[in-house]
């Protein structure tokens, strides 16, 4: 993430001031879990610190994952927490449409099948796990198949509903060619064996936040789909909402927006243009600077006058902490 995580873990990345996590915590509170199970493993500390034991009325349980090897390996780790029930899971990179696990829940709750697993339209599926569906049933999985090697134009999107069962399978899971333990090992042992695994197609948009430019793409998703308070701001400011102000900023006329999501404690001089932006906590604007397509990272500083500007169909700009754009 080209320095922004080097501070902040991704799953801490602001989107509208809440970590990334928090957005994807409050979905699951919506869909009406109390208590969540984090399976944390780098920058451990941080994210402990930056959630707590509870967010907004979801209870929060930690368990680290210390020598990272795979997926499969991380949902083992959550068994006891599971207590031999059914279990909604996540991956944590991941950013949604606030639908999609009230609509798995209801759909698992209605039709009971033995598991859910979320799928995704793409075009070639070789940077996840191509899924095959026959009549809203998953039937193959294979995990990151070679590039045009695939019949199928669906991947594993990362959310899933399990049995207690899949544990069973879990520990028979051997490392992978890539030094993994794969969960859609025990995915396809659990097909084997007979069970039903329905198939939830996911509509509306779907981030995998891998880099700057899906970052910002998930901040730009979840600002169009709420609902955010206008913010106190200088006479004489230019706003095309949505755009999200933290507390604490000094701030004097400029423009804004759209999609401009400003941290705690930022400063923005006269005449600063931002669009299409996320200004993370206590960074600066300088006057006349303008930021658009970018990242400016926590603390740091774009000067007067300077452009940070990115391409808006491909790579954003980006300041990491304590640089300072260039004029």
């Amino acid at each position: 993430m080209e320095g922004l995580c080097d501070e902040l873990p991704k799953p801490l990345l602001p989107i509208a001031n809440r970590p990334i996590l928090a957005h994807t915590i409050g979905q699951l509170e919506a869909a009406g879990v109390d208590e969540v199970l984090l399976v944390i493993g780098h920058q451990a500390r941080l994210l402990r610190n930056g959630l707590g034991q509870r967010c907004a009325a979801v209870t929060l349980r930690y368990v680290v994952q210390e020598d990272p090897k795979g997926t499969g390996q991380a949902t083992a780790l959550a068994e006891e927490f599971a207590g031999g029930e059914p279990f909604l899971m996540m991956f944590g990179d991941i950013v949604t449409s606030r639908q999609h696990v009230l609509d798995i829940v209801r759909l698992y709750g209605e039709e009971q099948p033995a598991a859910v697993l979320s799928v995704r339209y793409f075009r070639d599926p070789a940077s996840g796990g191509a899924v095959y569906v026959e009549d809203r049933r998953v039937v193959r999985i294979v995990e990151k198949p070679k590039p045009g090697e695939t019949a199928t134009h669906y991947i594993n999107a990362g959310i899933f509903v399990f049995p207690p069962t899949i544990f069973d399978l879990l520990r028979r899971v051997e490392l992978s060619p890539r030094g993994e333990y794969e969960l859609t090992d025990a995915v396809r042992m659990l097909l084997d064996s007979g069970a039903m695994v329905r198939a939830y197609d996911l509509a509306g948009f779907w981030v995998n936040v891998t880099d700057p430019a899906t970052y910002l793409e998930a901040h730009r998703e979840l600002l169009g789909e709420g609902s955010w308070p206008a913010p106190e701001l200088p006479a004489g400011t230019e706003v095309r909402p949505p755009v999200v102000v933290g507390s604490g900023c000094r701030m004097e006329p400029c423009s804004l927006g759209p999609n401009v999501s400003i941290g705690d404690h930022c400063t923005l001089d006269a005449g600063a243009h931002l669009r299409n932006a996320v200004v993370m906590a206590g960074a600066a604007v300088g006057a006349g600077a303008v930021v658009a397509n970018a990242v400016v990272g926590l603390g740091a500083r774009v000067p007067g006058g300077a452009h940070l500007v990115g391409d808006p169909k491909g790579r954003p700009a980006v300041v990491h902490h304590a640089e300072l754009a260039g004029a």
